[in-house]
């Protein structure tokens, strides 16, 4: 399940003798996220456990506002600061014992214990009409086995009862993190460079009093 830092407040018009509240985001339970390759024996699925995902909104965001902005108003003008994911290695399961434990090593994650992704700016695309999912496009860098690359990331983000659900993938080389693509008995099964990563997760809004 994914864990969820409710972040920094935002200042809000307030009534007299009402202390300021403020707004942050959290990442709702039931969070998901995948790690989807091939092999030459059969296609193979890596689910991660124990995440960890950090949001925080600019800290100026909203202020003087007339009640609490609606989030896909947030993320739509830009006001989400930090998005950070974090995903311990020893926690990716695929349910082949042999392959979890090559896939470990292969991320090296005696020395490298988190894939973490931490975003520095992203793109949106406002509502087509017809319909309110809109598009969300993160700019950040992806650490993987010790090696930071940058990377841009596509997702869906559909307005769901006051939550923004999130959905999207990305294709990776494992080569290109300087990962060796896992073998098991031998060398007779290989594991394809190609990763695709999925994930899924709904953003809601807190008050801070």
């Amino acid at each position: 399940m994914a864990g969820a830092l409710l972040l920094v407040p935002c200042s809000l018009q307030a009534e007299p003798n009402v202390p300021p509240r403020g707004i942050s985001l959290a990442v709702a339970p039931g969070a998901s996220l995948e790690l989807d390759g091939d092999s030459t024996l059969h296609r193979y699925s890596a689910k991660a456990h124990g995440m960890e995902v950090e949001l925080a909104l600019e800290p100026t965001t909203a202020a003087g506002a007339q009640g609490s902005p609606n989030l896909e108003a947030l993320i739509l003008g830009h006001h989400v600061r930090t998005f950070e994911l974090r995903v311990p290695v020893d926690q990716l399961t695929s349910g082949e014992k042999g392959l979890d434990q090559n896939m470990r090593k292969a991320l090296k994650g005696g020395q490298y214990r988190q894939i973490r992704f931490q975003m520095d700016s992203y793109d949106v695309t406002p509502p087509r009409s017809g319909g309110p999912a809109f598009a969300v496009t993160l700019h950040g860098r992806l650490s993987l086995a010790g090696v930071e690359r940058k990377v841009d990331v596509g997702a869906t983000a559909v307005p769901s009862q006051g939550a923004i659900r999130i959905s999207g993938s990305k294709d990776l080389l494992m080569t290109d993190y300087q990962i060796k693509p896992p073998v098991l008995m031998l060398g007779a099964i290989k594991t394809a460079n190609l990763i695709t990563v999925k994930f899924n997760a709904t953003l809601q809004r807190g008050i801070i009093q």
